[in-house]
């Protein structure tokens, strides 16, 4: 007969040195943790903003109507920009659309597009300077990236 022991959860996914040994070592810390913890209602908007952003071609169309002169592109300026069809970046607009991200106006048969407020060009320059910071794009494109962030203050 085998004795098969099954490991936990936290086992099989973190190495045993990124796991407390102890429920609670310092209770102070621990109480100021409870008491600043972020509502999960916040958290959950929070990360949609950022899921929403994780994309890399919403992530180009965000940034092509930040710098975008008038602050709005129409659809075929933006796919034909980008180098897409019209139907794929029409879907990334709608995702930005339905998470308020961008707002839409019709003149006719076109549709313009435009970031509803600042936040979003402040999370982009920020995302640009830490992956510049921390070596996330290579030495090549590090200047490149850091002259994108400098036009979006």
């Amino acid at each position: 007969m085998v004795l098969r022991i099954e490991k936990t959860n936290v086992e099989r996914h973190a190495p045993a040195e990124d796991v407390c040994q102890e429920r609670a070592i310092h209770p102070e810390h621990m109480l100021a943790v409870r008491q600043n913890l972020l509502p999960a209602a916040t958290a959950l908007r929070v990360a949609e903003i950022f899921s929403v952003l994780a994309d890399p071609t919403r992530l180009q169309v965000v940034y092509a109507l930040l710098s975008s002169p008038t602050g709005e592109l129409c659809v075929c300026d933006l796919a034909s920009g980008m180098g897409r069809d019209d139907t794929t970046i029409s879907h990334q607009l709608r995702v930005l659309r339905n998470h308020k991200i961008v707002s839409m106006r019709k003149v006719g048969r076109v549709v313009y597009y435009r970031l509803i407020d600042e936040h979003v060009r402040q999370l982009v320059r920020l995302g640009m300077e830490h992956a510049c910071e921390t070596g996330e794009v290579g030495e090549a494109t590090v200047g490149s990236v850091k002259k994108e962030a400098e036009v979006l203050v």
